[in-house]
């Protein structure tokens, strides 16, 4: 039997490593410590690779990724790897946001009780022989306004932890909804500068992005209260780090705490030479508790992946099938056919394909927007972007690298949601509006009461086809005899029909399409000949 190779390139709590040991299908190989060099040459033998913060994954190292399909990260950050580069070669990128959780949000409220009570400074002056109280007057958090940047799972445990202090908290985070803000009774605002107004103590919860890096600067501070307390445990960059000394210097903020750097380790940096900044060196996970959370999680995880079991955490796809309803998990299905539907039937190069969700089953968002992809689609117009591209290229794609792809070759994907369509005869359906150089044209597709899915709209023609098995397609003027010469055609080479569907667009002598549902593969002689029967116009073979 085949095993799955995997590597690991960092340090990890034993009870990871006893995880991969425990599959008889994993053949683990532990390599701490490996140089990305040495890596680069090796990791195409891999099916999954799983790392901390010691292995930068960059696009260099994933040039050639092999049997590679899957980079693991042990923590949450994900600063060392490539997310985009990933996702272009079709890798699932996954964390372990909750394995250290706690660990997070517990530094994060000692360095604000630090940073309000300067407790690293009055314990270093008190063992030199000190005795200056005054020196050491500190603040209260109660009745202070808390200002959180980023309301996940670290920044909603900060903010429920800070109002058991008897702390009025507030957040700006423009990915989450009024909803959860109002369930964790906080405040949410509609931009940080509005918070940076407000805020005696502003702690950051986000990754680090294009969107996020250096969000803290000198003329953030500048808006900020004068003394208020600026916490960082988040991630180096987030923040302007010579403005920050500069404020503290001043007396602008009352003091600043930070566990992480631009560069780590920060060898001379002003932070850590600062009256008034307390300084950690990136301990926010380090806890026995939560290393051994990030390492059970990692390593469950990426062997669920393997094995095709459902998993969480994946950064860069944005939903699980499996945690869809079956309702749902239905409407998924005939979406990626529909999509090879419509790569099967284009004609011309391709500007946009455009997905609409129609009914009110489509009003839940059933995806939540990360920092760290530039997509934020529902699942039927990732499982749609699949079906098509993959029949459009020919090739291997997955759920991952479909909208890359699409984005690569110049074609515009979107999405929208609508009701407009509710009068009609389908409730919910999926409509994608291919758009070419030649013109647009309209397909669309639902699951009825029966829960098969169906195509019932190809341009301008109504039908109703199951959305799974082979097609004899062909588009032709109505005239008589043609369907009984189709029919004797196919019988002559041997292929059965399983069933016939046909429609035109007005009376007799119209255009009409037909769909024939076969049980065999259409040879090719067959399409041929079907061009020789008067009054054709176009015909191919299509697999859904």
């Amino acid at each position: 039997m085949a095993k799955f190779n995997v590597i690991v390139t960092d340090h990890l709590a034993e009870e990871g490593y006893d995880i991969l040991r425990a599959d008889p299908e994993v053949e683990l190989d532990l390599r701490p410590g490996i140089k990305n060099d040495e890596l680069k040459k090796i990791l195409g033998n891999y099916d999954a690779v799983i790392t901390r913060s010691g292995t930068d994954v960059d696009e260099d190292l994933l040039s050639d990724t092999g049997k590679l399909k899957i980079v693991g990260r042990a923590g949450v950050g994900l600063d060392n790897v490539d997310i985009e580069t990933a996702s272009r070669k079709g890798l699932i990128v996954m964390n372990a946001p909750t394995g250290n959780t706690i660990a997070a949000v517990e530094l994060s409220m000692g360095m604000i009780l630090a940073a309000a009570r300067k407790i690293p400074a009055a314990d270093t002056s008190l063992r030199a022989g000190e005795w200056d109280r005054k020196r050491f007057m500190g603040v209260q958090l109660h009745n202070k306004v808390l200002g959180i940047v980023g309301l996940g799972r670290i920044g909603g445990n900060v903010a429920a932890r800070c109002k058991a202090f008897g702390m009025k908290v507030h957040v700006y985070d423009p990915y989450i909804k009024r909803e959860r803000a109002e369930g964790l009774g906080v405040k949410l605002c509609q931009s940080l500068e509005e918070l940076l107004s407000i805020a005696d103590v502003l702690t950051l919860h986000t990754p680090l992005t294009n969107e996020t890096k250096k969000m803290i600067g000198r003329e953030q501070i500048a808006l900020m209260k004068d003394g208020a307390i600026l916490v960082n445990c988040a991630r180096g960059g987030l923040m302007d780090e010579q403005a920050v000394v500069d404020a503290v210097n001043s007396g602008k903020l009352f003091s600043a705490a930070t566990d992480v750097f631009e560069e780590e380790p920060p060898t001379g940096s002003p932070l850590t030479k600062t009256e008034n900044l307390f300084v950690t060196p990136h301990i926010g996970a380090n806890t026995e508790e939560g290393q051994k959370g990030v390492a059970v999680i990692i390593c469950e995880q990426v062997l669920n992946a393997l094995h095709g079991r459902p998993y969480q955490y994946a950064v860069n796809k944005p939903f699980e099938k499996e945690q869809l309803s079956s309702d749902m998990q239905k409407f998924f299905d005939v979406s990626e056919s529909l999509g090879r539907m419509a790569a099967q039937l284009t004609i011309g190069k391709v500007q946009e394909v455009r997905v609409i969700m129609a009914g009110k089953r489509f009003e839940e968002d059933l995806g939540e927007k990360s920092f760290d992809t530039p997509f934020n689609f529902q699942p039927f117009t990732i499982a749609l972007a699949k079906g098509f591209m993959e029949t459009y290229l020919h090739n291997p794609v997955s759920y991952i690298n479909a909208p890359y792809l699409a984005q690569d070759r110049g074609m515009m994907l979107n999405e929208t949601k609508t009701d407009e369509y509710s009068r009609s005869r389908l409730r919910d359906h999926i409509i994608v509006i291919v758009k070419t150089d030649l013109g647009e044209v309209r397909y669309a597709a639902t699951v009825f009461a029966d829960g098969v899915g169906r195509i019932v709209r190809i341009a301008d023609f109504h039908l109703d086809l199951i959305a799974k098995g082979i097609y004899l397609y062909f588009k032709n003027h109505d005239t008589p005899g043609i369907v009984g010469k189709v029919g004797t055609l196919l019988g002559e080479h041997g292929v059965n029909i399983v069933n016939f569907a046909l429609t035109r667009l007005h009376s007799r002598g119209s255009e009409a399409v037909s769909f024939v549902l076969v049980d065999e593969p259409i040879p090719q002689i067959v399409i041929d000949k079907l061009y020789q029967f008067e009054g054709i116009i176009e015909a191919k073979a299509i697999k859904l």
